[in-house]
Formats: C-alpha cells, sequence, structure tokens
C-alpha cells in the first residue's frame, strides 16, 4: 500500500478545495490544513498558487492521457472514426471524474492559467489531440483553422457536454444522446 506524499496530499487537497469553493476564493492556508500539511510545506512544493494551479491541471491532462491510447489499429480507421473514439474515451473519463472536469473547467473559464500554458499543457500531455486535427486538416476533413484555436474549441466542447451527461445521469447510457453530443461537436470541426 503506498502512502501519498505531502505533495500529493497538497494536489488532492486543492482539487478538492478548488472543485467545491472555486479557484480564486481558496487560499494557499486552506489547502494545507486540508492536506494536514504546514503551510510552509505548500511553498516548499509549489513557488505561489499560481504554480500549484499549473501543476494540478498538468496533473489531471496527463492522468486523462492515460486513458486516451489509440491503437495502430484505431490510427488506421478514417479521421472522424479516430475523433469519435477519442471522444468517447475523453467523455467517459470526464463523466467519471467530475471534480477534475470542474477544475478544468475553472481553469479555462476564470482565465486562472494563461492560454498559452493551458494549450502547452493540451499539447504535451494529449499529443494526440494535436495529431489527429492535424492529420484531419492534411485530408481536408477538418477545417484548417489555427491548432490553438482548434485545441481550446474540443476541450470546451468536450466539457460542455460532459457537464450536461454528469448533469442529466440518466442520459448517459442513451446512445441517442451519446451519438447527438459527438455529432455536434464533429460539425464544429469538420469540412
Amino acid at each position: 500500500m503506498s502512502t501519498l506524499t505531502k505533495r500529493d496530499k497538497l494536489l488532492n487537497s486543492a482539487l478538492t478545495l478548488f472543485s467545491s469553493q472555486g479557484i480564486h476564493s481558496t487560499s494557499t492556508a486552506s489547502i494545507a490544513k486540508h492536506a494536514s500539511v504546514a503551510n510552509g510545506t505548500l511553498f516548499h512544493h509549489f513557488e505561489n498558487k499560481l504554480a500549484l494551479v499549473e501543476a494540478l491541471y498538468i496533473s489531471i491532462k496527463q492522468t486523462l492521457s492515460q486513458s486516451v491510447v489509440l491503437t495502430a489499429k484505431l490510427q488506421s480507421m478514417p479521421i472522424k472514426a479516430q475523433a469519435n473514439a477519442l471522444w468517447d474515451i475523453t467523455l467517459d473519463w470526464s463523466i467519471n471524474n467530475p471534480t477534475q472536469l470542474l477544475f478544468c473547467q475553472q481553469v479555462a473559464t476564470e482565465n486562472v492559467l494563461p492560454l498559452q500554458t493551458r494549450l502547452q499543457a493540451m499539447k504535451q500531455e494529449l499529443s494526440i489531440l494535436e495529431t489527429l486535427i492535424t492529420a484531419g486538416q492534411a485530408q481536408n476533413a477538418i477545417v484548417d483553422f489555427p491548432i490553438e484555436l482548434m485545441i481550446d474549441q474540443c476541450q470546451s466542447q468536450i466539457i460542455c457536454s460532459s457537464l450536461f451527461f454528469i448533469n442529466n445521469p440518466v442520459l448517459v447510457a442513451d446512445t441517442n444522446y451519446r451519438t447527438s453530443a459527438f455529432e455536434l461537436f464533429w460539425r464544429s470541426i469538420a469540412v
């Protein structure tokens, strides 16, 4: 049985408090207290609250990326089928991790982290998305808009659809709603 490090405890506490109270309303002192560590310990691991937010954001993207593994067989499928598979995996992960999703929504909508930082995390941890978009653009299946805009749009769409299903759990297994959610997304990026 593994024991959480103090850094992990701080990240877990930050996630819990940010998601329930909001990022701006949560103090570093309350995070340290919730993690049962001294306030100075937080600053030993993170330079400031913004560094903590960034580390948590990257950690969540890393966790999501571990769920998003496209096999060589899938990569040989048409772009829309690849996008649909990536969408379904991400949607399921988001529905099953509502606290992480809520935090990512807060980061995106409250402009807590600069756009470049968020995009860099997406590009590094979820490079499969950029690869898919670039391949789709080369095949003239996906609109040829700036990649940064496309990545941010994709993230916004998955957050919106995931929240819909989280707020309407009886519809999670409804294939009509799931298919419709993907089609709305696909129509926003397809040529």
